[in-house]
């Protein structure tokens, strides 16, 4: 991925990280807490899946495959 693309609340729809290449970093922040591969976003220090991606929507992920009914994030530029 090429360029930078933000993360919004989908309540406040307020940035609240930016991704840039595989990464998610906190908008006031330069340390890398996620990572992106294909559909899934991975929280760095556990190493497991935090939120689903379908489009620019993003889902959290529960565990056992369940996601939150709405989404709660979205990227948009």
């Amino acid at each position: 991925m090429s360029g930078e693309r933000y993360l919004f609340d989908a309540k406040s729809h307020k940035a609240i990280m930016y991704q840039a290449g595989d990464h998610l970093y906190p908008i006031a922040g330069n340390k890398a807490e996620h990572w992106v591969s294909g559909d899934y976003i991975f929280c760095l220090n556990t190493q497991k899946i935090s939120f689903w991606i379908l489009g620019n929507d993003v889902y959290g992920h529960l565990g056992s495959g369940e996601l939150t009914r709405e989404p709660i994030y979205y990227f948009g530029s």
